[in-house]
């Protein structure tokens, strides 16, 4: 079967049936990577590089192929995302901000710099911010692959990134270390101290705060639950009772949804054996760090099972018809219109 037949046969009669109707009008994903191959310092998956098993995808990912698989996997919706570079070592950092600032050309993108302790001084954070249509932050990674057991979010945010942060009401989209995630009580604290100290930073969690697992969330969810400018964001994150465990918690408005482009244009499902996760994905693509393939499964993108996902967990608590419609769209452009930078 060529892309193409699976595309016609199997990927839209799903899409049309299932994933369609519970869409509004508008669609932003406020999760999405972009960049091309020059941005690269080295090869990050050469098999002698650090991590360079982990999460392995494409050598270039332009804006044009964001919002192409945004439209061809969404059809029928508009199709916008928050955006932001590779926010590893491996990537040259100064090259990929210029290119998030070209992206804020493109009225349905909303660009984040990459940004983090250390990288920058005060006046270059603000020179970027400056420069273009920015929202605020993705927080770079300073570890390689999955070498983040011992990191700390004092670490990866300094007051020089936060001041500026809480002046301009900015988005800082992060996501947190180590391996227990939001689950571990040192995140929990680092968490609560970012979001009292600079009460009008609007802090986005990547990956429901990497509560792929509904144990992880259970451990996790109380110690965000009165922290009004902490929001969290679906990217790859398929397990309905973790989201379900989050809304029974915290006011739906704060959940935002969010895929991770490239990597759910896979076709396939993220799940969990033991205590962590697992990608099962249909053969074809790179081998990578908890990858497994096969060709046993009838499977769609990945990004219609984040969306179904959130529908089963919202159907459990009983959301309306329009606050999960909301998550799709009114809850990330809320975000978005606070800051006060654009």
């Amino acid at each position: 079967m060529t892309e193409q037949e699976r595309y016609e046969t199997i990927d839209m009669p799903f899409y049309e049936k299932e994933i369609r109707p519970l869409l509004p009008p508008e669609v932003l994903d406020f999760h999405t990577h972009v960049w091309k191959t020059e941005h690269w310092k080295e090869n990050p998956w050469k098999e002698q590089e650090p991590g360079a098993k982990y999460m392995k995808t494409t050598q270039e990912y332009p804006m044009e192929q964001l919002l192409a698989d945004g439209r061809r996997i969404l059809p029928g919706v508009t199709y916008k995302a928050v955006c932001f570079g590779n926010p590893t070592p491996a990537a040259d950092i100064q090259l990929g901000n210029a290119y998030i600032t070209e992206c804020g050309k493109q009225p349905e993108l909303y660009p984040l710099m990459l940004a983090g302790k250390g990288l920058s001084t005060a006046e270059e954070i603000e020179g970027v911010l400056d420069a273009g249509r920015i929202y605020g932050y993705k927080v770079f990674l300073n570890w390689f692959g999955n070498n983040y057991g011992a990191v700390t979010i004092d670490d990866m945010l300094s007051p020089t990134e936060m001041r500026i942060a809480d002046e301009r009401r900015l988005i800082v989209l992060l996501h947190v270390p180590r391996s227990e995630r939001l689950a571990d009580p040192v995140i929990q604290q680092g968490v609560r101290n970012l979001s009292q100290t600079y009460p009008q930073a609007q802090i986005v969690l990547a990956h429901c705060g990497r509560c792929y697992l509904p144990d992880e969330m259970q451990r996790a969810v109380k110690a965000i639950k009165d922290l009004d400018n902490v929001y969290l964001d679906s990217s790859m994150v398929m397990e309905p009772l973790s989201i379900e465990i989050l809304l029974n918690e915290i006011d739906s408005s704060r959940l935002l949804f969010a895929t991770d482009f490239p990597v759910p244009a896979m076709r396939g499902r993220r799940v969990y054996v033991m205590d962590h996760w697992v990608d099962l994905v249909l053969d074809g693509y790179e081998p990578s760090d908890f990858r497994v393939m096969s060709d046993n499964m009838r499977a769609s993108f990945m990004v219609y099972e984040i969306i179904l996902a959130i529908r089963r967990a919202a159907e459990r608590v009983g959301l309306s018809q329009k606050q999960l419609e909301a998550i799709f769209y009114e809850n990330g452009k809320k975000v978005i219109e606070t800051v006060k930078n654009r």
